[in-house]
């Protein structure tokens, strides 16, 4: 909330501390309409917001305590005094950043993948337009796109969430550089300033002699019966756990051994073929009689009109007794890639039934289609062997 103070002191500004967001203290007595923003990460920023011709305005004057309360005011008086004259001889009203976000959302957003459509959106609203929303576009730049951004996440520790709240950044700041209301992309001048996103690898299963007792443990899975049909299904077909999660009987064709996933639910934006073995076949014709009557192969507990939760394979994973550290849905790809290039299955092979782009655009096309036959072949004996394994 908002503090309004009559005269803003020295040591009012000294003991402000953070808080959970982000707060102001007016200095309301000097009618410059200068403010302190105190960040959660305990930076605190000179603001000075006013209003020209009826259009809200609001500058940076720098931090404090490099630029102290006095220097604050004889800032606002000039750039008040500078900006209103400015403003008034201009006939345009300047675009502020929200203007150009909301444009790039609309046109942009629609096109993503629901789970990362809701992500992007919740970044904008939660991480960006707070601090840059109503600045105007000529005003920002690499300054104020870190102080106001990006440090308040870095000092939180978040480092995904900075790395992916930048990439936002770049795309809405990329979009108005290709309409012609931004010179360029600022965050390009923030290369290296912050420490990279250390990649961990899924946690995955490679022992064969581990893996079918964790098969084995699948088999004795005694929770609701959607969750054990895809514990079963996942190891054999090793698509993202997504994938599988969202599947509908549309895309399955049993009397051709087919799954098709269309391009608009694969992460590459690629439509994938998964040809389903005899075991994965029967599993499928039992899982009908069970599901059939709905459009999901495997629909939530509470409607059958929405899918699966996201959380519920790990969950029942860990519910055998398999921690986070050992294996996780997506681990499964990690296991049939490991397995199958020590058996010596072609890489090509195994690439493409992972669905991994292939940069290369006709060779990614032959593998696709071309490289079916063998896919077939490999994946029914991949589902023999992971049954040697549950056999022991």
């Amino acid at each position: 909330m908002p503090l309004r103070c009559l005269v803003l002191t020295y040591k009012q500004i000294q003991e402000a501390k953070p808080a959970d967001s982000p707060y102001s203290l007016y200095d309301n007595g000097t009618g410059l309409g200068l403010y302190l923003l105190v960040n959660p990460a305990g930076s605190k920023l000179w603001r000075i917001k006013f209003s020209v011709n009826g259009q809200r305005r609001l500058r940076g004057l720098g931090t404090f305590p490099e630029v102290g309360l006095q220097a604050a005011r004889l800032a606002a008086a000039a750039m008040r005094e500078d900006t209103e004259e400015a403003a008034a001889a201009q006939e345009t009203p300047k675009l502020i950043f929200r203007q150009v976000a909301s444009e790039w959302a609309a046109r942009f957003l629609p096109g993503l993948a629901l789970k990362t459509r809701q992500k992007s959106r919740n970044f904008l609203e939660e991480k960006i337009l707070p601090f840059l929303g109503d600045l105007p576009l000529k005003e920002i730049g690499p300054p104020v796109v870190l102080n106001e951004v990006l440090r308040p996440i870095e000092a939180r520790g978040n480092i995904e969430t900075l790395h992916k709240v930048k990439t936002l950044l770049s795309q809405i700041f990329r979009y108005a550089v290709g309409i012609g209301v931004m010179e360029r992309d600022f965050t390009l001048d923030l290369k290296g300033v912050f420490i990279p996103i250390r990649h961990v690898h899924r946690a995955a299963i490679t022992d064969p002699g581990e893996l079918g007792h964790l098969l084995r443990a699948i088999d004795s899975y005694q929770g609701a019966p959607v969750t054990g049909y895809a514990l079963k299904i996942l190891p054999y077909v090793f698509t993202r756990p997504g994938e599988l999660r969202n599947a509908v009987w549309d895309e399955v064709s049993l009397d051709e051994s087919l799954w098709r996933i269309p391009a608009a639910r694969m992460k590459m934006r690629i439509a994938h073929v998964v040809p389903l073995a005899s075991q994965v076949k029967t599993l499928f014709v039992e899982l009908k009689d069970l599901t059939g009557g709905g459009p999901y192969l495997f629909p939530g507990r509470r409607s059958r009109t929405q899918s699966m939760s996201d959380m519920t394979l790990n969950a029942a994973l860990r519910r055998l007794g398999y921690g986070g550290g050992e294996i996780c849905g997506h681990g499964f790809r990690t296991t049939a890639s490991t397995l199958l290039h020590e058996k010596g299955y072609p890489s090509e092979w195994i690439e493409a039934q992972l669905a991994h782009k292939d940069t290369n655009s006709v060779r990614a096309a032959y593998n696709r289609a071309g490289h079916l036959p063998d896919r077939i072949r490999m994946m029914q004996e991949w589902a023999d062997y992971l049954d040697s394994l549950r056999a022991g």
